[in-house]
């Protein structure tokens, strides 16, 4: 009974302070539209390519003229991901200069010069003829993180188009194949486990709030007083913060959806590793909390953890392996320590690779020991600090 008011006070309270509250449950989902009209669409978008053809072309057969760039040009036209989007999108030019000046502005993501010969010399080199190879050159910008990819689609059609009609047998042939069956998450789907986590980590604020202002209003000792225990006091607070970071949870994500994300994961195993995560951020509250007296220094000094834990925790942006040890087989980097960072690989695994419970059983184990080692640890420090007896 004293469990269920100490629960029904936290959360008027917590509601009492709206714009917080509002805060929380709308950052995150802030974040994904602008994620979302950065990246311009959850779908891959097809690498811009300028083809100059000065293909001349060649007689062949029956006194057919044909030209082979062109025909080059139609193959990039028409490749296609396993699941019908175009790889390529294909733009003419005729002069090299004007291409050239168009992938300088970033309106292309590489420039694919075709010579006069091209033709002539496949054919050739189709009759038995040794010749000198053609040179198709490319040009790009290494600025551009799309140049890359663009070049090793717009190389490898242009080499089995030319194989191709030149009749040449490749000694080599290349099978790939996923080990999940799934198609492959563009840019957009890998930032969303990130900006869940991110809606989890704004729980922090108030889960701190509605510690330090017990202690900055003085009610804390009328709570002392009424007999209450520490174990009542931090599982009503934990509780109020569980709903309040599982509604962020779920409203970022529906964001999400509604900006076009597709997933075919577990709700239930996302929910699973939303509940965890929201009591290791109630965890980094109590010790947060404990070295804060006053609502200005949480919404100070306590942004310095929260930054902490939306950087390095891989959701933002990768970081680089900065490995301590190796437990069976799986490296521990130095950012594995903050139970966020398992929480956004447990929700990549369960949202962009349909991976279930079973699938995350090492990131849910490390969210619940690091979780409890905070708890322990925050709570000793806050009844030092704060709660001594009268």
């Amino acid at each position: 009974m004293r469990l269920a008011s100490l629960f029904k006070k936290t959360m008027i309270e917590n509601f009492r302070d709206w714009k917080i509250i509002i805060l929380t449950l709308t950052f995150a989902p802030f974040f994904v539209v602008l994620m979302y009209f950065y990246f311009g669409e959850t779908t891959e978008k097809p690498y811009q390519i300028i083809v100059v053809n000065h293909d001349l072309g060649a007689e062949a057969g029956d006194n057919d003229h044909f030209n082979a760039g062109e025909a080059l040009i139609s193959a990039m036209m028409d490749a296609r991901h396993s699941e019908g989007t175009k790889i390529l999108e294909i733009r003419q030019e005729d002069n090299v200069e004007a291409a050239r000046e168009r992938l300088m502005n970033k309106a292309a993501d590489l420039v694919v010069e075709i010579p006069a010969r091209f033709t002539s010399t496949l054919l050739d080199y189709a009759e038995g003829q040794q010749l000198s190879p053609v040179v198709v050159k490319t040009y790009g910008d290494p600025a551009n993180v799309r140049y890359i990819m663009a070049a090793v689609w717009s190389d490898m059609i242009t080499y089995e188009y030319a194989t191709t009609l030149a009749g040449l047998d490749s000694p080599l042939e290349l099978q790939a194949e996923s080990v999940s069956g799934l198609k492959s998450p563009n840019d957009f789907d890998l930032y969303v486990p990130g900006l869940l986590a991110l809606a989890l980590i704004m729980l922090m604020f108030t889960a701190a709030a509605s510690l330090i202002k017990e202690k900055d209003k003085g009610t804390i000792v009328r709570l002392r007083i009424s007999s209450m225990t520490n174990t009542e006091w931090l599982t009503a607070v934990s509780l109020s913060q569980i709903i309040i970071g599982l509604l962020a949870l779920i409203l970022t994500l529906l964001t999400c959806v509604a900006v076009g994300y597709h997933t075919s994961g577990s709700w239930l195993a996302m929910l699973v590793v939303g509940l965890l995560s929201c009591l290791s951020i109630m965890a980094i509250s109590v010790v947060v909390s404990a070295f804060l007296r006053t609502i200005f220094d949480l919404m100070t000094i306590g942004c310095f953890p929260f930054f902490i834990l939306m950087f390095f925790s891989g959701g933002m942006f990768p970081l680089p392996p900065l490995r301590l040890f190796t437990v069976g087989g799986r490296a521990i980097s130095i950012n594995d320590i903050l139970p966020t960072t398992h929480s956004i690989s447990a929700l990549n695994k369960i949202l962009n690779f349909d991976a279930g419970l079973g699938d995350v059983v090492f990131e849910l184990a490390a969210i619940a020991i690091l979780t409890t080692l905070i708890f322990i640890q925050g709570t000793l420090m806050f009844i030092r600090r704060h709660m001594r007896p009268c």
